[in-house]
């Protein structure tokens, strides 16, 4: 990895997944480390938190690339927490500087955070966000593995779009009519969760829109395409209402759930430039619902 600094990761990223393609407002990019900084290894995940910068760590990173950036809104302190529930910018503490051994009980466990003089041996924190969720080689990432093929964009962005629309397909693993507890079963069996579904177990699927993560924004271009069904990570109560009230069924199969393979996409990225797979972690989460 010696050949590879922190600047030229984030640059192959950009490549793969370009920042005009992120949405207004955004948060992404290289959010804490230096640039110039050699890269040691790379660990992906979804998120930024506190036990997956600690993860990185352990597994000898000295870069951590996620889906979700660290924080949203600006952190108002920099203190040592387990958790940005507790210190908002507790990941920015970790980040800079933690080192983590490997673990080898509870109590070590709770000594994860050394002196602030630590800083140049900690792990380096780069988000792909909205960019990654718009890119067109993700669009087919919720679809072909349940039998769905995509048609157009739901909300076109830059170069790709937010949101898929797609119609079933016939293959040799999916050979029935496609009606609502069948693709709520299909995304079971090969997601490995779904958190709620809504609507008439019964109904047949023609149109079917998707939109991975808390996708809320797209509802009004879901109501025009006149979608049968509507497949996301999460949505507020009053949200799923409103399109109850337009008889669009819905599948809810989790935020994580629904993002969760956007770490291969950071992974085939980062392979396609060059980097050795044996040098890249993928890091499960540190914790997740059940159902």
């Amino acid at each position: 990895m010696a050949k590879f600094n922190i600047g030229d990761v984030e640059k192959i990223l950009f490549l793969a997944f370009p920042a005009a393609d992120a949405m207004p407002g955004d948060r992404f990019g290289l959010l804490a480390g230096d640039r110039n900084t050699p890269v040691s290894r790379i660990a992906i995940s979804l998120d930024q938190t506190v036990p997956m910068i600690n993860a990185a760590a352990t597994a000898g990173c000295n870069l951590l690339v996620s889906h979700h950036p660290a924080f949203w809104n600006t952190p108002d302190s920099f203190v040592a927490a387990p958790s940005a529930a507790i210190s908002n910018g507790a990941a920015i503490w970790a980040a800079g500087c933690a080192r983590v051994a490997a673990v080898n009980s509870a109590a070590d466990e709770a000594n994860y955070i050394l002196p602030a003089n630590t800083a140049a041996i900690g792990v380096a924190l780069l988000a792909m966000h909205t960019n990654l969720d718009c890119a067109p080689s993700c669009a087919s990432m919720l679809l072909e593995p349940v039998g769905l093929k995509y048609t157009k964009a739901l909300k076109p962005n830059g170069n790709g779009s937010l949101g898929q629309l797609a119609i079933p397909t016939t293959t040799e693993e999916y050979t029935s009519m496609l009606a609502l507890e069948e693709l709520a079963h299909r995304y079971q069996c090969k997601f490995g969760a779904v958190a709620k579904v809504w609507g008439n177990a019964k109904k047949p699927l023609h149109t079917i829109a998707i939109c991975s993560g808390g996708a809320g924004e797209v509802i009004p271009e879901v109501i025009a395409a006149k979608a049968d069904c509507f497949v996301t990570g999460e949505l507020r109560h009053h949200e799923a209402l409103y399109l109850q009230d337009c008889d669009i069924a819905i599948i809810e199969l989790g935020h994580d759930v629904s993002e969760l393979p956007y770490r291969f996409a950071l992974q085939d990225a980062l392979i396609s430039a060059g980097i050795d797979s044996s040098d890249i972690t993928i890091l499960e989460p540190s914790a997740s619902w059940w159902n």
